[in-house]
């Protein structure tokens, strides 16, 4: 038995569990906090392509998030479900629960991008 399931089974979430749950959030107040404050300097500078190379980065970080849940999701055993149960049954919802915050945050990022890569940061 690996590592994780051993983690699972002393009813401890693995670390790969706990990225895919922070990831997308992380990504998207990185992506958010720091195209704000270059916003300015972006402008001022003429350096568009900060904003977008920031949102990219956030964009990969996320996208590690939905992967890092899918290769945990894919450790369990055909047993699993959603309905509870065991423990690792809560470790498969985390898992999938992990997967969707990670996209949804995703597309926060991108929705949060387009004004920039339409407007530009002057106007």
């Amino acid at each position: 038995m690996g590592g994780s399931e051993q983690q699972i089974q002393a009813g401890r979430t693995p670390l790969g569990l706990w990225w895919s749950q922070i990831a997308g959030f992380a990504a998207w107040a990185v992506d958010l906090g720091f195209s704000y404050v270059l916003e300015q300097h972006s402008c001022s500078t003429g350096h568009h392509y900060v904003l977008h190379v920031i949102s990219i980065v956030c964009l990969a970080i996320a996208l590690t998030g939905f992967g890092t849940g899918w290769v945990e999701f894919k450790r369990f055993p055909g047993t699993t479900s959603e309905e509870g149960g065991s423990h690792f049954d809560r470790a498969h919802f985390q898992a999938l629960l992990g997967m969707a915050f990670s996209l949804s945050f995703a597309v926060m990022v991108i929705a949060g991008s387009v004004p920039r890569w339409i407007l530009g940061p002057c106007e």
